[in-house]
């Protein structure tokens, strides 16, 4: 079972602009105090349908990303996940030695409120020596996570919403420095380490302070230390259509990537080509979703690790 841990990771958005170390001293060590009643308060909503692609095709966002990674293609499953709020499916790529199987990958995806998961194209979830987490233009990886990690996708679904949810890009913006001066801390080591991240964990507040009874004063005695932080976000989720609060039917969605061959290793099996392709997916947005704007932001990436101790706990340390 995956242990309680220190995840709190990301990709710097629009890193070229909100890099820089922040000078305010974290609240708490992490927010693993905060997993438990996400977990309880945020509805479990299974998956009415999990399909899985034929043979042959692969998002090219989960193609270039187990390349890079030097995982063999071969050995990603492709998934089509639909659930009842959404006329459109969400498309999960999984490997074979993933901590997360796809029924489960699939209902802690769907935990994510409709509104902020439209935000979301494609899911990877792929083994690795270290845990981390990153989302590249909308697409989140997730390497070596546990099926616990809810505050992790709220994270990842964070960035996304930082960059192109709102008025404009939140954590290059004057309006979220003015907020975060208010406050003498911020929410943990991470959040500090850029104005993107610190939007991002502000993000995972923001989304328990909206859905758990009594708000994050109910968990965290000094919740005034963040406050302007947590509460910014909190106010403009509301005001683009209550995004982090479960409920509601999806309006728009990002397009999918494109759709790509998986490389071909065809041979002849017993006097038949055995590893064609099958027909090709359709994976366009369907008529009556509008089309979000994608927006590019996988420049200047960065990201923590996950190291375990020798109880299996995971440790977090920057790169």
């Amino acid at each position: 079972m995956y242990a309680p841990s220190a995840i709190t990771l990301g990709i710097s958005l629009l890193a070229a602009v909100a890099s820089a170390r922040l000078d305010k001293p974290p609240l708490r060590d992490n927010l693993d105090y905060l997993k438990d009643k996400l977990n309880e308060h945020f509805p479990l909503h299974k998956a009415p349908g999990i399909n899985k692609w034929g043979d042959g095709w692969i998002p090219k966002f989960c193609l270039d990303t187990v390349k890079n990674d030097g995982l063999n293609p071969k050995d990603i499953s492709t998934y089509n996940v639909k659930y009842d709020d959404c006329g459109m499916a969400w498309v999960l790529c999984v490997h074979k030695n993933s901590r997360i199987p796809i029924e489960k990958l699939a209902e802690i995806f769907g935990k994510v409120p409709v509104g902020a998961r439209s935000y979301i194209r494609h899911v990877l979830s792929v083994p690795d020596a270290f845990g981390n987490a990153w989302n590249g233009g909308d697409n989140i990886a997730l390497k070596q996570i546990g099926p616990d990690g809810l505050e992790v996708l709220i994270h990842e679904v964070g960035h996304s919403l930082d960059a192109h949810a709102y008025n404009e890009p939140l954590s290059s913006s004057q309006h979220w420095k003015d907020e975060y001066n208010q406050d003498s801390n911020v929410p943990d080591p991470y959040a500090g380490t850029s104005f993107a991240e610190d939007v991002a964990q502000s993000t995972v507040l923001a989304a328990f302070n909206a859905v758990v009874p009594g708000g994050f004063g109910s968990i965290e005695p000094e919740w005034q230390k963040v406050h302007h932080q947590y509460a910014t976000v909190q106010t403009l989720q509301r005001e683009a259509g209550n995004l982090l609060v479960p409920g509601g039917f999806c309006k728009h969605r990002l397009a999918n990537s494109e759709t790509v061959p998986v490389p071909s290793q065809k041979r002849m099996l017993r006097g038949r080509w055995v590893g064609a392709r099958s027909e090709k997916p359709d994976t366009s947005v369907p008529e009556g979703i509008s089309v979000i704007e994608p927006v590019d932001f996988d420049n200047g990436i960065c990201g923590d690790e996950i190291e375990s101790d020798a109880w299996g706990h995971a440790r977090s340390h920057s790169k």
